[in-house]
């Protein structure tokens, strides 16, 4: 009896003990400062094997909802006059626009990867634009991003990044106090208020823009990207890892490989997005090697792992010619999983146009129904603003105003044929200065005319049976 008693103690303790993090596990706990060194110790000088390289960890809603806000961006524009030095470049890259020291461009186990080649997407436009060669805080986001929804550490994209930006209308140096990336171990106890942000960079205009690479030529793929470089551009790149084994793959290779290494990106093309597993990863894309003749050319990304020991300058390579349709199954759906982006940025204490509108609303319903939708603008000046709607059926309203910046106004519509439509609004200031395009689809159905027909159905078969009945007795 004593024998049984023992053993089930020692299962109980076993069961207590915490087991070990998994490679790229972001549900570690919260560290005080003690640990922190301790911790930093064993990821850095002991087993490689313990450092954690977190991606973001991502639901099917939420890569739905990105992909529905990717397609709605306006398109990069191309500058045609740059083509014949593009076509006489073999190598290029623009890495010393990036102010960052390598060993210190590091994550660690927060999952915010998406924050940091943005920054440095604002950091480089800093100095093209204004001459000043400054790094950029990444905690500024990190702490305060629930401005817009966005908690420590968790995942986004450049959608939510612009919209952060656009509210706070400002960068703030790294060298600022408290404005150092401090939450490197998941700690989240930097205040947003406790961030200087003196001094600090104004930004006038902040937007997301798709670089054209889906459902166009290959080589028209790789030159629309090379277009935004040689216009001194960061470019943002994001893919999602589907499963375990490609997490583990591109770990391995990130540990193992030197910085020469090409990485085949997209060898899991077509596979399963995997809840439990799979994630998205964002990174900066800084250059190129482009040789004719050869087919091992490449891209050239900025990670935000850290430096290890055969990677001094936190780089990789990824295949160049690759499929830039790429695409991966959620729900038996297809999605994109491979995305090239940059945000066009002004600075300056001023944004001239108001802000794109919000659009809310039901997103389906039947035809013939009036159904309710709400607009509203920001203007940073509090300029008057006036709202124009594209129904998405040929019906245009005229410009609807003026209005208080920020205030919201409804207006009912219904649609006749049953389809997808994409509503869209944008809004103007009272200096005439307009605003982006707002994109919000809506699908309408024939349910009421189903339901009816089934109804008539079912009607004209009672009947049908019941005179049969009739006949047989």
């Amino acid at each position: 009896m004593k024998r049984k008693i023992v053993v089930i103690i020692i299962l109980i303790l076993l069961a207590l003990v915490p087991c070990s993090p998994l490679a790229f596990s972001l549900n570690t706990p919260q560290l005080d400062q003690t640990q922190e060194e301790n911790q930093e110790t064993t990821v850095s000088e002991n087993d490689p094997t313990l450092r954690i390289y977190p991606i973001m960890e991502l639901n099917k809603e939420t890569i739905k909802t990105w992909d529905r806000q990717y397609q709605q961006l306006t398109k990069a524009p191309i500058n045609t006059a740059l083509q014949t030095t593009i076509d006489q470049t073999e190598d290029y890259d623009i890495l010393d626009y990036v102010n960052y020291v390598p060993s210190e461009h590091d994550q660690h186990w927060c999952g915010n990867c998406w924050a940091w080649p943005a920054t440095s997407i604002i950091g480089i436009a800093l100095f093209v634009q204004e001459g000043i060669f400054d790094r950029l805080s990444v905690q500024y986001i990190n702490s305060c991003g629930t401005i817009v929804g966005v908690e420590c550490c968790e995942g986004g994209n450049l959608d939510i990044f612009a919209q952060f930006y656009r509210q706070t209308d400002m960068a703030i140096p790294w060298s600022n106090e408290n404005a150092e990336w401090r939450d490197k171990y998941v700690q989240c106890n930097t205040p947003c208020g406790s961030i200087e942000t003196e001094p600090n960079y104004p930004l006038s205009a902040i937007y997301p823009e798709s670089i054209e690479t889906h459902g166009v030529a290959e080589e028209t793929a790789i030159q629309n990207i090379k277009n935004i470089l040689h216009q001194e551009k960061g470019v943002y790149f994001s893919w999602y890892l589907p499963d375990m084994d490609y997490r583990n793959d591109f770990s391995s290779f990130w540990q193992d490989d030197t910085e020469e290494t090409v990485y085949d990106i997209d060898w899991d093309c077509g596979s399963d997005f995997d809840d439990d597993t799979g994630g998205g990863h964002a990174v900066l894309c800084v250059g190129y090697h482009d040789e004719d003749g050869t087919d091992n050319d490449y891209w050239i990304m900025l990670n935000s792992w850290g430096t290890p020991s055969r990677r001094t300058n936190g780089l990789f390579r990824i295949n160049m010619h690759m499929n830039y349709d790429c695409t991966l199954f959620f729900d038996d759906r297809e999605y994109y999983s491979i995305y090239f982006q940059t945000l066009d940025i002004s600075f300056g204490t001023e944004d001239e146009s108001p802000d794109p509108p919000v659009i809310s609303g039901p997103p389906s319903g039947r035809i013939d129904t009036e159904y309710t939708y709400e607009f509203s603008t920001i203007d940073y000046q509090n300029d008057s603003v006036y709202i124009m709607i594209d129904w998405g059926d040929d019906e245009i309203t005229n410009w609807i105003g003026p209005l208080d910046s920020g205030d919201s106004i409804q207006r009912n519509h219904s649609w006749s044929v049953g389809d997808s439509y994409a509503l869209r609004a944008k809004a103007k200031d009272e200096h005439g200065t307009e605003s982006l395009w707002a994109n919000f689809e809506i699908s309408m159905t024939k349910n009421k005319q189903i339901s009816m027909n089934l109804f008539d159905f079912l009607s004209n078969y009672i009947r049908i049976f019941s005179f049969i009945k009739q006949f047989i007795t």
